[in-house]
């Protein structure tokens, strides 16, 4: 049996199918695939990504299903109990929830299982979190541009500080589900940290670094992180991210990863209270108790 994750979205995105994939593999001693195939197609409404994984230090072999795998249909579902020679596919039901039928073995020993879903629950890995520390890492060395970031960041009390807006602000479908968390946020979250120690630099990450520089406070203690041009340069700002000691998060699945996989061990991590817009939602599953919500 090999276990198949899809793959989608962005780096955020990637990294929670990853992950959870990644230890359903080693919980099952199953050999792992990434399947690419979602990105071999356009989709109204949803930010162009690029596939990212291919540039750590991940696990697991990459292939691409053509036409990409789609959310099996009733007669699909009756099959695949039926005939091994189909992979045995398992849909996420609740999103930002650990879903138990995650753990559901195919009937047939030899057939394959195909994961669609997004995943995001740090429940799903956290007791691989070591060998994740290692594995979500650059594959190449860091660039110099962000080589003298990251010395910057080791030298100071660093603090990253994620600012999301971009298709939060400008596409309607991720608008209407998430959104730009506000201004306020930021204030309230920085002067959370300035408190805990009067010497925090902030290391500001943003696809709207405009924005940031003319409406964030506390800009003499600001250290903006200007993007390279690259295909990988988001992956060496993840590094960037976790190399900081404190954490003020967006409501995004990049911020998430960068601080979830700080190093410190006394690190103060900041989030939305409100992930999405649906004031009903409960977030313990995405959200560690450790973390401050405001």
């Amino acid at each position: 049996m090999n276990i198949i994750a899809q793959i989608q979205g962005g780096l955020g995105n990637q990294l929670f199918q990853y992950a959870t994939a990644r230890a359903l593999a080693l919980q099952k001693e199953s050999p792992l695939l990434l399947d690419y195939g979602w990105f071999q197609k356009t989709y109204d409404d949803v930010t162009p990504r690029k596939p990212l994984l291919n540039k750590l230090n991940t696990k697991g072999s990459f292939t691409s299903y053509q036409p990409p795998v789609e959310r099996p249909k009733r007669i699909y579902r009756i099959l695949q109990n039926l005939w091994p020679k189909i992979p045995f596919i398992i849909t996420e039901q609740a999103p930002y929830q650990l879903d138990p039928q995650l753990y559901k073995s195919p009937i047939f020993k030899q057939q394959n299982l195909y994961l669609i879903g997004y995943w995001q629950s740090y429940r799903y890995f956290h007791s691989i979190r070591s060998s994740l520390l290692s594995e979500i890492t650059p594959s190449k060395p860091l660039d110099p541009h962000y080589q003298d970031y990251l010395d910057e960041i080791q030298m100071t009390h660093s603090a990253m500080v994620h600012v999301r807006r971009g298709d939060y602000v400008n596409l309607p479908s991720a608008a209407k589900i998430h959104g730009f968390i506000g201004l306020d946020y930021y204030h309230q979250g920085m002067n959370l940290l300035i408190k805990k120690n009067v010497d925090v630099q902030f290391f500001v990450f943003s696809d709207d670094l405009d924005w940031a520089q003319k409406n964030l406070p506390h800009q003499e203690r600001i250290t903006f992180i200007q993007s390279l041009d690259a295909d990988d340069a988001v992956v060496q700002e993840l590094k960037l991210m976790t190399s900081c000691q404190n954490h003020l998060i967006a409501n995004s699945s990049l911020s998430w990863w960068g601080a979830w996989l700080g190093k410190d061990l006394n690190k103060t991590v900041i989030c939305p209270k409100k992930w999405t817009n649906d004031m009903s939602a409960n977030w313990d599953d995405l959200l560690p108790s450790t973390w401050i919500r405001i």
